[in-house]
């Protein structure tokens, strides 16, 4: 017979092993969603209509709640874009109005995130934010890429920190 102590040691190393041991197997989102355009460009005070299509397993009608985070040049803001109910499948349409404030010739990368429950489904997109053209709004706007993209490389490589 073990001793009390002694039992419980071998049930927790014997948990351990069968939790380091068995594999886990991520469940895929029971929804997804499509948002066009990918790419749009635009000029401050512009407006880009975004559609959102909205597909679902058969039964699944949980809400899906959808954010937007925007970046570009190190600056990011996030926006609540508003929970969609089932039943499913379910278009509708997004209008986002370029800031008339943002500066132009930089590309900011978007993200849409369609959050239910524990899953989350993501997609990205590009806005090139257009001024009054020229010369130099195509060397701001290919400076502009170069960072983000080094800024987004040093962010995988360190983990996000």
């Amino acid at each position: 017979m073990l001793q009390k102590g002694l039992y419980i040691k071998a049930v927790i190393v014997f948990s351990f092993f069968l939790m380091c041991t068995v594999p886990v197997v991520a469940q895929e989102a029971p929804y997804s969603f499509t948002v066009s355009p990918v790419s749009a460009e635009g000029k401050p005070g512009d407006t880009i209509t975004y559609y959102i299509s909205i597909t679902a397993d058969p039964g699944f009608k949980s809400p899906i709640d959808f954010t937007l985070d925007v970046s570009s040049m190190g600056y990011s803001k996030n926006f609540v874009l508003g929970t969609y109910e089932g039943p499913y499948p379910r278009s509708s349409t997004y209008v986002l109005t370029i800031p008339k404030n943002v500066p132009t010739g930089v590309t900011a990368d978007i993200t849409i995130n369609g959050r239910s429950g524990g899953y989350l489904q993501q997609q990205s997109l590009k806005l090139k934010i257009k001024g009054s053209g020229g010369p130099i709004e195509d060397i701001t706007s290919m400076i502009t890429d170069l960072i983000n993209t080094a800024l987004k490389e040093i962010a995988r490589l360190t983990g996000g920190k």
